[in-house]
């Protein structure tokens, strides 16, 4: 791993940044379903067959076959699978999915209707929880040693060193004591990982469509996005010294990414022949551009207590006693903040649907959407925006392609009542090769505030659902079963010496939700 020099920072810009391509990807990748009940049923596989307000985003033609009024709101539960934080109350959430309303414009000539529809719809859920725990001889201070020694060329001496540096996971762990030589770790010494993430991405889509002779229906839709993460880590590692005192610590790091992001998405559906009932999707969605901040604060809980007199960490042999180290506090004037921006990949879908008298229907999709083009920028030091080259290449390196499929069938035993099921398959957008390098060279990320990272599965959904339709009222209900496993990695070993074995994760998640609407 090559050495760098750190950039010095412009007057306004925080000393220590941190953003990854990870961190990224989790907060804009949209690799779930949400909506009214009745789409989440399906599957989401309704592009193509529309006359749902939840197919504003994915197929906007698709409200274009809504001939009346609508209004729906949809609300429910969702709670984690089999890998759940020690505390179960962490993993079940109540949930706001949906709430939107259509007004249709109908006309005796060739365009039917026009319909004008506002809709708000969760787009990603970020709760998340889950406890890790591994024996193993790496350790987490070792790998951080040796990045200060990279970044430095000094380990060991304070000299030349800048007042930069005792803001940063660097200066916060050296005078936690956790660079120092005596102290070993046995392959039997556990370290252990809990961590818990709130919060969703959220939009809010504006949309006009119109419906020509009933067989060609196209849509516009305005979306905006708003962000709203927020994750705390505790990591805590035993070691022992060579006079045979356990030296264990604890780290915590908290993050918070919130703001907001813009995109525009245009779709077009057909029949291909006039008395069939076969009907052909296809959308291309703009990037979303986000303006995103980012909030970090971080502690270490250790048995040292730093002499700053003499510039040292001393060891308190005190039974039980700990120490508590800051490096930024959210009230603290040396907050490790950082505005950026983010450009999601352009996103483009196939869909394809047909309705079998009016007791069945059915619908697949098909989604591209390239998240290695990612791209991010950040102010200079003279207030403009430019691209980070660096982080774009890491980015590449790190993020692929994602493939997502689509499918879902809707089944009337009677006019009134619908049974409804679907399935997606969403291929995962980390490389086989992919790590997190808190050594890296770009403005971004200057200094590191975390070493943690997480390789994720395929995802998997199973969808079913059920409905009730009156002449004015409708009722939905739906359950969804999103699995997807992760590698969890609390840091990456390359100075450590020893491999740091990954910890395996089930993040899969089941939900239920309730739609009620009335059409008019």
């Amino acid at each position: 791993m090559k050495k760098i020099i750190l950039s010095a920072l412009s007057a306004f810009s925080i000393v220590a940044m941190a953003q990854d391509p990870y961190l990224n990807n989790t907060t804009v990748n949209t690799s779930d379903i949400f909506g009214t009940s009745r789409f989440v049923g399906m599957g989401g596989a309704m592009g193509a067959l529309g006359a749902d307000i939840s197919a504003i985003s994915s197929n906007p033609a698709g409200i274009a076959m809504i001939s009346k009024n609508d209004i729906s709101l949809t609300a429910g539960a969702s709670w984690l699978g089999n890998n759940s934080a020690r505390n179960m109350a962490d993993g079940t959430h109540a949930m706001f999915d949906q709430i939107g309303a259509v007004v249709s414009f109908r006309n005796s000539g060739r365009i039917r209707n026009v319909n004008l529809a506002v809709n708000y719809q969760k787009k990603a859920n970020y709760n998340m929880s889950f406890f890790g725990e591994t024996a193993t001889a790496a350790s987490w201070a070792d790998q951080l040693w040796g990045l200060a020694d990279e970044a430095y060329d000094n380990r060991g001496s304070l000299y030349g060193r800048p007042d930069t540096y005792f803001q940063t996971l660097y200066g916060l762990a050296e005078t936690s004591g956790l660079f120092n030589n005596s102290i070993v770790k046995s392959p039997t010494d556990p370290n252990s990982t809990l961590s818990v993430s709130r919060g969703s991405l959220n939009a809010v889509d504006v949309n006009l469509s119109m419906n020509v002779d009933n067989r060609y229906f196209f849509g516009l839709t305005l979306g905006v996005d708003n962000v709203d993460y927020r994750r705390g880590t505790d990591y805590w590692e035993q070691r022992t010294d060579r006079a045979g005192n356990i030296q264990d610590f604890g780290y915590i790091n908290e993050q918070i990414i919130t703001g907001q992001g813009v995109n525009v998405k245009f779709g077009a559906i057909v029949r291909p022949f006039e008395e069939g009932t076969l009907r052909v999707g296809f959308t291309v969605e703009t990037p979303t551009w986000y303006k995103l901040s980012y909030v970090d604060d971080q502690s270490l809980s250790t048995k040292y207590y730093w002499d700053s007199k003499a510039g040292v960490a001393v060891y308190d042999h005190a039974p039980g006693k700990y120490y508590d180290h800051y490096v930024y506090g959210l009230s603290d004037s040396y907050i490790n903040y950082l505005e950026y921006r983010i450009t999601s990949p352009w996103k483009v879908r196939a869909q394809m649907g047909s309705t079998v008298s009016t007791c069945f229907a059915w619908g697949v999709e098909y989604e591209y959407a390239n998240y290695g083009g990612t791209s991010m920028r950040y102010p200079d030091a003279y207030g403009s925006s430019v691209i980070d080259n660096d982080f774009k290449d890491m980015t590449v390196r790190m993020l692929k392609p994602q493939h997502s499929v689509r499918a879902g069938i809707e089944v009337k035993p009677v006019s009134s009542v619908s049974l409804r099921a679907g399935y997606n398959y969403i291929t995962s957008t980390t490389t086989p090769k992919s790590f997190w390098d808190p050594f890296f060279s770009n403005n971004a990320l200057s200094y590191p505030t975390g070493l943690d990272y997480m390789n994720l599965s395929d995802v998997q959904l199973f969808t079913c659902g059920v409905g009730y339709r009156h002449k004015l009222f409708y009722a939905d209900l739906a359950y969804k079963y999103r699995h997807q496993t992760g590698m969890y990695y609390a840091f990456d070993s390359f100075y450590s010496n020893v491999d740091m074995a990954a910890i395996p994760v089930d993040l899969s998640r089941h939900s239920i939700t309730a739609t009620l609407g009335i059409r008019f």
